[in-house]
C-alpha cells in the first residue's frame, strides 16, 4: 500500500514537472493562481523566468524518478545516498508547507489572496503529503 502511495506521488511529480516545462514555453494556464501576489492582488511577489521554471521542471522530474526508484520500479540499485535525497525532500516540503512567514506556508500572513487562498486549501497540504511520502519512501 504505501509502495502505491508514493508511486502515485511520484505521478503527481511528473504532472507537476510538465506544469512547468509547459510555464516555461510561454503556457498561461493557471498561472494566475500558483504565484504568490502582494496586497493589491494583482502585482506577484516574484517573476520566474524561463531557465529558473525549467529548472523546477527538471527537479520535479528528477524527485519522480527517485521515488519511483525506492519503489523499485526502475532497476537501480538503491543506496544510502537515494535515502539521504528522499529525507531532504521531505524536509524541504515540510518547510514548504510551514512557509517563509509573509506569502506562503500554512503560517503566512497574507491570507485573502486568490494564491493565499488555494495555498491554504491545496498547495500546503499538498506539500505536507509530498514531505510524508519522502519520508515514508526513504525508510523501504
Amino acid at each position: 500500500m504505501i509502495k502505491v502511495l508514493i508511486g502515485i506521488t511520484s505521478l503527481l511529480f511528473i504532472i507537476i514537472g510538465m506544469l512547468h516545462v509547459f510555464w516555461a514555453f510561454g503556457g498561461s494556464w493557471g498561472v494566475n493562481s500558483v504565484l504568490p501576489t502582494k496586497d493589491d492582488n494583482k502585482l506577484p511577489v516574484l517573476r520566474p523566468r524561463m531557465l529558473g521554471t525549467l529548472f523546477i521542471g527538471l527537479l520535479c522530474f528528477f524527485a519522480s524518478v527517485l521515488l519511483f526508484c525506492q519503489i523499485d520500479l526502475f532497476e537501480v540499485i538503491k543506496s544510502p545516498l537515494s535515502k539521504w535525497l528522499c529525507i531532504a525532500g521531505g524536509i524541504i516540503f515540510l518547510l514548504r508547507a510551514i512557509g517563509e512567514g509573509k506569502y506562503i506556508g500554512f503560517f503566512k500572513k497574507i491570507k485573502h489572496t486568490r494564491f493565499a487562498k488555494q495555498d491554504t486549501v491545496f498547495y500546503s497540504p499538498l506539500c505536507v503529503w509530498i514531505s510524508l511520502t519522502f519520508f515514508l519512501a526513504s525508510f523501504i
